[in-house]
């Protein structure tokens, strides 16, 4: 059987002293005491609360695994695997799909162990609770913000922006280019002659002349349709089934505003 150790610390400073070889020391000598063939131990640099898809030695020992190559990963403590226990028992939950065994050598825990097996599994459970109570905790903290007409959560609309305190304030350059976009089309909207489409074409083309960009970029119809359909400048907001008037600045009226959606 093919084993590999995995080695971590957090920070640069702490790769300088002995924390690596000590790790590897207790890896190798375990090898060593249980007759565990060591193909080589792999080496991390990183924040353990790091997500498992952005560590390399993680991601290298998967493609391993998955490939055959290794039978048994190796580190010297649990946390290794993550700082994180959801973290750490995701990796875990892999290995075992993949009939991997894991030794975590001062936990004393081994997969191939039928208690380990059912300590983990408490563990998975103890965290699948707390996910669950975080969720719980998130959304509660959601819905009273949006009671207080504040934004629960997701990204900021254009034209809008957080100051140096952390408050949604309104962008002074972004907000004229609404202002622009709403006013232009509205009055595209009294040329009886143009369709939808053409009015979109032609406020495209307008704000090509002005140079206005979306976020450093051009304006496509998928950003024009946007805003233009977005009540949040008009002092509206709107989470799952419910609206209120939300406590930021408006950026546009809301007669403006519901004359662009009757001729939408």
């Amino acid at each position: 059987m093919n084993a590999f150790g995995l080695v971590r610390v957090s920070t640069i400073n702490q790769k300088d002293n002995t924390s690596l070889e000590f790790q590897k020391k207790r890896i190798r000598d375990y090898c060593t005491l249980y007759n565990i063939s060591l193909v080589n131990i792999i080496e991390e640099t990183i924040s353990g609360s790091t997500p498992l898809e952005y560590r390399g030695g993680i991601l290298l020992l998967q493609n391993m695994i998955t490939n055959g190559e290794c039978d048994v990963v190796i580190v010297n403590k649990i946390d290794r695997l993550g700082r994180s226990l959801l973290e750490g028992l995701k990796f875990l939950k892999f290995c075992e799909d993949n009939a991997t065994r894991v030794i975590s050598i001062s936990e004393n825990i081994d997969t191939d162990n039928p208690q380990s097996k059912l300590i983990t599994n408490i563990l998975w459970s103890i965290a699948e609770h707390e996910i669950e109570m975080i969720k719980g905790r998130l959304s509660d903290g959601r819905h009273k913000k949006f009671d207080d007409n504040k934004k629960p959560y997701g990204a900021l609309s254009f034209g809008y922006k957080k100051n140096h305190k952390g408050l949604i304030v309104v962008d002074n350059e972004e907000s004229k280019i609404i202002q622009y976009i709403y006013k232009r089309y509205n009055t595209l909207t009294k040329m009886r002659h143009l369709t939808k489409t053409k009015r979109t074409q032609k406020l495209l083309h307008s704000l090509r002349i002005k140079g206005f960009q979306f976020r450093g970029k051009e304006f496509k119809w998928w950003n024009v349709k946007q805003i233009l359909s977005n009540p949040f400048y008009c002092g509206v907001m709107n989470w799952k089934d419910k609206s209120t008037t939300h406590c930021y600045d408006t950026i546009i009226s809301k007669r403006l505003f519901n004359q662009i959606q009757s001729a939408q």
